[in-house]
Formats: C-alpha cells, sequence, structure tokens
C-alpha cells in the first residue's frame, strides 16, 4: 500500500480547519452580499424615479445617469464575489470529502470488530 493512513484524530484535526476556512469564506459572502443590497437598495430609488409620471424629464435623466453609475458599482463588486463563492465551494466540497472519509473509515472499523 502506497499511501499511508492518517489517524483519526489528524482527519478530524483536518476537518476542523476545514469548517474554519469554510465559515470565513461564508462570512465574507455574506459582507460580498451586503454591497449588492446596498448597491441595489440605492437602484432601487432611482428606478422610483424613472417609473414616476409626474417627474421632470429632468430628473428621470439624473436618475438613469444614477442608475448607470450603480451598474458600473455592481460590476465592480461582481469578481470579488465570485472569487468568495468559489473560495466556499472549494472548501464545502473539501470538507464533505473529508467527512466521507472520516465516516467510512469509522463505519469499516465497527464491521471488523
Amino acid at each position: 500500500m502506497g499511501r499511508t493512513r492518517r489517524s483519526s484524530e489528524a482527519l478530524h484535526h483536518e476537518a476542523r480547519r476545514h469548517i474554519a476556512a469554510l465559515r470565513a469564506f461564508h462570512t465574507g459572502l455574506v459582507a460580498e452580499s451586503h454591497k449588492h443590497l446596498h448597491v441595489l437598495a440605492t437602484f432601487t430609488r432611482h428606478v422610483d424615479v424613472l417609473r414616476e409620471e409626474q417627474r421632470h424629464v429632468r430628473d428621470k435623466l439624473a436618475s438613469v445617469e444614477a442608475c448607470c453609475s450603480e451598474l458600473a458599482n455592481l460590476r465592480r463588486l461582481r469578481q470579488p464575489w465570485r472569487e468568495t463563492y468559489e473560495d466556499l465551494r472549494r472548501s464545502v466540497l473539501r470538507a464533505r470529502a473529508l467527512f466521507r472519509r472520516i465516516v467510512k473509515a469509522s463505519s469499516g472499523k465497527r464491521t471488523r470488530a
């Protein structure tokens, strides 16, 4: 057998590390999502101005210009969110694989005894 088996303690230690990373990326993703929500809330105010029939054309132009600015903000926020999402996804997949190994190893011990 070319691979050495890691102890259950080592596997659990590695699992704790993956859980800590997963939690950190989750927190980061929540923070990035709040930034998106803030920009979208600002965007909503401008869209509401555009929808109001009685608003002057100059007000609507200013709102459309502000919408363009908010779209640029969303574009800038897209990449950090995507990167944090990918980090979170990798952490979840690694944790799942590790926990599957732990469960498999522990169930194998029960059947041998």
